[in-house]
């Protein structure tokens, strides 16, 4: 409420200036002025007030949008631990990865495991099928000659 009559009396003051100096100077209508100055202040402000504003949504929806990107990109869903319930969770390698479940409210943990493996380039050969009746290793039949030999 103090801010509200501050900024009422801030316009009118300048208004007030304004008016006075303009019926001084040029012999306008001081009351002409001062209401034509006090509408125009009014209406710039509101104009401003709302263009900021509308800048803050649109950066808050950028940064929103942005994270939901992030979200995505390094998350996962992940199940309660109490109820079951399915939750999108982002999972980063240097803090902890705790969640409340969207579900029942608990407070979940997540342990991520790092595994190593070592890299193979597969090896271009003939495929072998093992038996467990015979230890040897066979060559896999070709299952072409086998379908054209049903077909006959």
């Amino acid at each position: 409420m103090f801010n509200i009559v501050k900024s009422l009396v801030i316009v009118l003051l300048v208004s007030g200036l304004i008016a006075t100096i303009s019926n001084y100077y040029f012999t306008s209508p001081f009351l002409g002025v001062f209401v034509l100055t006090t509408i125009i202040q009014i209406a710039a402000s509101w104009y401003i007030t709302t263009y900021t504003q509308y800048r803050q949504r649109q950066t808050i929806l950028n940064q929103q949008t942005e994270l939901i990107s992030q979200i995505e990109a390094e998350g996962t869903i992940a199940p309660c631990a109490y109820c079951g319930g399915e939750n999108l969770i982002p999972i980063t390698s240097d803090g902890d990865n705790d969640f409340e479940c969207i579900h029942c409210g608990e407070t979940n943990g997540v342990y991520v495991n790092i595994t190593v493996a070592q890299k193979t380039v597969p090896v271009d050969a003939q495929p072998y099928e093992v038996s467990n009746h015979n230890s040897s290793l066979q060559p896999k039949p070709d299952s072409s000659k086998q379908n054209d030999n049903r077909s006959e």
